[in-house]
């Protein structure tokens, strides 16, 4: 089992999976937040949903980024010839 470090944490290619899954949950709260800016009306309820919005796809970006540095075999479907498909 090959061990990758990044930063204080170890993550393993089988890490990957779990990262899909809390890219996925990210993902679905992301597109929440969207749809509560959209029916908010209140100034500082606005500048809340952007700071919410603001700080999921950040996460977004760093689940991402430690997908590809565990598993980089699971690639974009653009980029693959003949490695797995990662359904996000």
């Amino acid at each position: 089992m090959e061990k990758i470090m990044t930063g204080d944490t170890v993550f393993t290619p089988e890490d990957a999976e779990d990262l899909i899954a809390e890219l996925r949950r990210t993902r679905q709260a992301l597109a929440q937040a969207y749809d509560k800016f959209d029916f908010v009306s209140d100034p500082e309820m606005v500048e809340s949903c952007i700071y919410e919005i603001n700080s999921l796809k950040a996460k977004c970006n760093y689940l991402i980024r430690k997908i590809k540095e565990c598993a980089p075999e699971c690639a974009a479907a653009g980029a693959l010839k003949g490695g797995r498909l990662c359904q996000l």
